[in-house]
């Protein structure tokens, strides 16, 4: 929760900050994520989420990633079914 708070603002999408930071916060507290990066048309200087982290992501980390969004998900279907069942 303390990678939320402390940068979810600093994203330059008032949406998106909070999403990223928590992840970043979630996979380890060694990762940074966000940060300056390339795109066709120009490069977005953005601040690293998770700044003081001590390495920024790897390919490895998508794995990770995404079974941490997996859990999420199921956490979420069965707060649904369980809010279903008492209504």
């Amino acid at each position: 929760m303390g990678a939320v708070r402390r940068d979810a603002s600093k994203h330059r999408s008032p949406n998106a900050g909070w999403p990223e930071s928590a992840m970043a916060g979630a996979l380890a507290l060694a990762l940074a994520l966000a940060g300056p990066r390339r795109y066709a048309e120009h490069m977005a200087e953005d601040p690293f989420l998770n700044a003081e982290a001590t390495r920024q992501a790897v390919p490895d980390d998508i794995g990770r990633a995404l079974n941490l969004y997996t859990a999420a998900c199921v956490i979420e279907a069965a707060a649904y079914a369980a809010l279903a069942l008492v209504v």
